[in-house]
């Protein structure tokens, strides 16, 4: 089976997927109840040390830092003449970003009524942290292992990418601004989008993408 295929497969499957969880998220059905509550007794334990740890780490999901490292990451890849892998990235960002603010308002999902240990407003379904640390390093991710040669450099890259949007979401549930389901909404909207957008930068000749230049 062609690689586009698979991913247009993947990427219907993913729609499917982020569908099935939303409609069970707006119901509120007993799997989204047990799904969140089982998850929430087992990540929602606090003391000051974790606290500390988990309340700068979560930054790193946030509008700005995330628009700032996409800025950063931009210009080296622009410098670099990687305008295919630029726009890529980029897009990831916007589009995710902007399909995540839309869902908020149409579920409307308020936010756990728990403690929460740092600000949070707005709905809380998807979560944007969640969906925009999963756009922005999983991009990197992806982009660092067709632009890098040395099998180190992109296990390193890879490593820190996952662990960030790991620990990224785990941080917005464990913080108490925002239940599991929503995590994983995140997750599956912004893989949705990444999945769709590989497919459409894809090339005859290409397994994933044209990153260098902007012709063949």
């Amino acid at each position: 089976m062609k690689i586009s295929k698979k991913l247009f497969i993947l990427t219907i499957s993913l729609l499917i997927i982020f569908g099935f969880w939303t409609i069970n998220v707006a119901l509120q059905t007993n799997l989204i109840k047990s799904f969140d509550t089982t998850l929430i007794n087992q990540i929602y334990h606090h003391n000051n040390f974790s606290l500390s740890i988990f309340r700068p780490l979560t930054n790193f999901g946030d509008t700005f830092e995330t628009i700032l490292v996409t800025a950063i990451i931009f210009l080296l890849l622009i410098v670099k003449k990687y305008y295919y892998a630029a726009i890529y990235l980029v897009l990831n960002k916007v589009i995710v970003a902007g399909l995540n603010s839309l869902v908020k308002i149409i579920i409307e999902r308020p936010r756990p009524s728990h403690t929460h240990y740092v600000y949070a407003g707005g709905f809380s379904f998807p979560s944007g942290h969640s969906a925009s640390s999963f756009a922005l390093y999983i991009s990197i991710l992806i982009i660092s292992l067709y632009i890098f040669k040395n099998l180190k450099s992109k296990i390193i890259i890879s490593t820190l990418c996952v662990l960030m949007v790991i620990l990224i979401g785990y941080s917005r549930i464990f913080l108490g601004v925002h239940y599991p389901s929503d995590v994983l909404g995140g997750y599956l909207l912004a893989a949705t989008i990444l999945t769709f957008n590989t497919l459409l930068f894809r090339t005859k000749n290409f397994s994933i993408l044209q990153f260098k230049g902007v012709k063949n």
